[in-house]
């Protein structure tokens, strides 16, 4: 994630913590692909994009976000959004005490292994709770990985592969 977008999203968070409001009239300017791609386009002027935004009816009540995509509309910068997005999760997640966490695996887990794993995350990295994206990569061959506060959890039959192929290529070179 860019770290300019975390800075964006530290900064609104500062000032307005509603992630709902973001979140709703976020996915309204991106969803409409017309306005998205005239919002991002560099060949458009700063002040028409504001003047876009000032007219639109999903942003009615919402003067601060307003403000906010108008200064991400002024710097060139709204592209990030989605970026911002992710990271004012994040930061939310983390006030509430809770982090969240990309597993990726072979085939998705049920419940009850998610909980377990919830649990055992938890415990060890001092959390209320833990929120997953889980993803499946059949190139795993077996097992998962996991990504979570910047730390990293291979347990994948490709993971182990790599370290033994690894391990083989030292012997062979010492």
């Amino acid at each position: 994630m860019n770290e300019l977008a975390r800075r964006y999203a530290e900064a609104l968070y500062q000032v307005s913590p509603n992630e709902e409001a973001l979140r709703t009239t976020a996915q309204a300017l991106m969803e409409d692909a017309a306005l998205w791609e005239s919002l991002r386009s560099p060949a458009i002027q700063a002040w028409e994009k504001e003047r876009v935004l000032a007219r639109l009816p999903q942003l009615d009540g919402h003067g601060l976000l307003l403000r906010f995509y108008c200064l991400l509309a002024r710097k060139g910068r709204m592209a990030l959004l989605p970026d911002i997005l992710e990271a004012f999760h994040d930061k939310a997640l983390a006030q509430r005490g809770a982090a969240r966490c990309r597993l990726t695996c072979v085939r998705a887990p049920g419940a009850e292994e998610l909980e377990k794993l919830k649990k055992a995350l938890c415990r060890l990295h001092h959390k209320q709770d833990v929120v997953f994206d889980v993803h499946t990569d059949p190139s795993l061959l077996g097992g998962f990985t996991l990504e979570i506060e910047g730390v990293t959890y291979d347990k994948s039959v490709r993971g182990a592969l790599a370290g033994l192929t690894r391990q083989l290529e030292e012997r062979r070179m010492a």
